[in-house]
């Protein structure tokens, strides 16, 4: 054994260490993997008690770590090495949604009825990361079956955020979020059906990436809608993103850092989607608007409005031009895409149920109705996706006249978004992740999200950091806010380049205060 494997002491710090800064210090010998896991580990014993992002620790990562700082050794010893990059992933601690089955640790989707489950396999992403060195850590909390935005579970419970420990994270991939805003882990994975990678992504100053609609596999993942479910990054920064994204998606390529520049490019049309920046609904019972939702509404807008004119202006070797989409008919507002075309409460039933009866999945529960029965949920976590498919069978389900309409209306609305983008001819849409700020701990539902508009048409789609709102006593650095990008069909590389291009310019992302 060498001088690096199992060596304790570290000259680094943790604390928003990226995967090309992690391996640079492994070959100078400045660490070692297990170092880093002893030191998150640490972090994780100091902040999980309040955080509550994580439902179950690796109980052998000290000793995979141990084991990759011995395969370090051999890959800086070995000639025939000599001037190559590690694999991708590593020694790379890895933050996993626990809704990706894993062969070695349960995978309960955040519902009690499943905290036995187990899995004699890894999910098709997991084997990717696996493969590529990296560490599992840790799986995260979420919110209840990846049903919604607060990231509230009978099994996890109520994650906080990091940043203003009175309010939710954001959700689905609630827990992944928060833990890696506080630096539990170096990178994430989450799922995304309508707004779960990029709603944490915006409230805990993280970046969360939802590629294009089938381009990772969810083969293994605890499904809710095979129209709309996608599996994808979430980090720190776009370049740690972009590493884990190619290592998911099954892309054995090396981690040499690729350009920031958008191939071909030297001018790009940003279209800035009106309709998406101005509160729609948030009323009251007396169908007025909530005075507190309109003022965080008005600093979000003028965030968002600040990062965009910054990037705009700033120089760069691309020419960005802001180009205003004035507001679309009612055909894209997230309330009427909520009503006439998500899919989620039509095919949640079937595809869970199906997932619980592979021969692969050893659980105390293989139906919806079981886990129903077993009173073992979260009451008020769970949304209609898990209750109207149960008492109304008939009409929620793949075969119903309802469910044939919504994909009908989902047709329409990828070629309308497409017509949008040639009559404007833009390169991707801009908007505010969510209108108003994450909603205090007790509230279950995240309103005013906009990220059902990529979920829909399978677009890629991003959301970075954008700022901080003014801070109050709650969250003294104030609270995140997050800017999103939508891209060309199957753009995901693109939309990348550009996201760090805005994450140059805008460098928005800073620590939460507890640090």
């Amino acid at each position: 054994m060498g001088s690096h494997a199992g060596k304790s002491t570290s000259t680094i710090d943790v604390t928003e260490l990226t995967i090309p800064t992690f391996h640079a210090a492994l070959r100078k010998g400045q660490t070692s993997i297990t170092s880093v896991i002893n030191t998150y580990l640490a972090r994780i014993a100091q902040h999980e008690p309040t955080l509550k992002s994580l439902i179950t620790i690796n109980p052998n990562a000290i000793k995979e770590a141990y084991q990759k700082d011995i395969e370090t050794e051999q890959f800086l010893n070995d000639p025939s090495t000599t001037g190559f990059a590690f694999p991708p992933l590593h020694g790379v601690a890895v933050l996993l949604k626990d809704n990706y089955t894993t062969h070695d640790l349960p995978t309960s989707a955040g519902c009690k009825a499943l905290a036995t489950l187990t899995s004699q396999n890894d999910s098709q992403v997991v084997q990717f990361l696996r493969k590529a060195g990296a560490i599992i850590l840790a799986k995260t909390n979420l919110h209840e079956f990846a049903l919604h935005g607060t990231t509230t579970s009978s099994l996890g419970g109520q994650t906080l955020n990091p940043y203003d420990l009175t309010r939710t994270p954001g959700g689905s991939s609630g827990g992944t979020g928060a833990a890696l805003a506080m630096n539990l882990g170096m990178v994430g994975c989450g799922t995304d059906t309508v707004n779960s990678l990029r709603s944490p992504a915006s409230s805990c100053s993280i970046v969360g990436f939802r590629p294009s609609v089938g381009v990772i596999l969810t083969t293994g993942i605890v499904p809710v809608s095979e129209t709309q479910d996608v599996a994808g990054p979430m980090a720190r920064c776009v370049n740690d993103v972009r590493i884990l994204f190619d290592v998911m998606r099954g892309d054995e390529q090396s981690t040499i850092l690729k350009s920031a520049r958008i191939e071909g490019k030297s001018q790009l049309r940003i279209g800035v989607l009106e309709e998406y920046f101005c509160l729609e609904g948030s009323s009251n019972s007396n169908n007025t608007i909530n005075p507190d939702v309109l003022a965080e509404n008005a600093i979000i807008q003028d965030i968002i409005r600040k990062a965009l004119s910054s990037v705009s202006s700033t120089s760069t070797s691309i020419n960005i031009s802001l180009i205003p989409i004035p507001k679309h008919p009612s055909a894209w507002s997230v309330s009427t895409l909520l009503e006439k075309a998500d899919t989620q409460i039509y095919e949640f039933q079937e595809v869970l149920n199906e997932f619980l009866a592979s021969q692969s999945i050893i659980s105390p529960h293989k139906t919806l109705q079981s886990i129903a029965n077993s009173g073992e949920y979260h009451q008020d976590a769970i949304t209609s996706v898990f209750s109207l498919p149960l008492s109304n069978p008939k009409i929620y389900s793949c075969t119903s006249v309802e469910y044939k309409s919504r994909l009908s209306y989902i047709s329409s609305l990828k070629q309308s978004v497409r017509d949008i983008f040639a009559q404007y001819a833009v390169d991707v849409l801009v908007y505010p992740h969510q209108r108003q700020f994450p909603v205090p701990i007790g509230e279950t539902i995240q309103p005013n999200r906009n990220g059902i508009l990529a979920a829909l048409t399978g677009r890629p789609a991003i959301c970075i950091p954008a700022g901080f709102s003014p801070p109050t006593l709650s969250a003294p650095s104030g609270i995140p806010i997050g800017l999103e990008l939508m891209g060309q069909e199957r753009g995901d590389e693109g939309l990348l380049d550009l996201a760090e291009v805005f994450e140059r310019v805008l460098r928005a992302r800073r620590v939460p205060f507890t640090q």
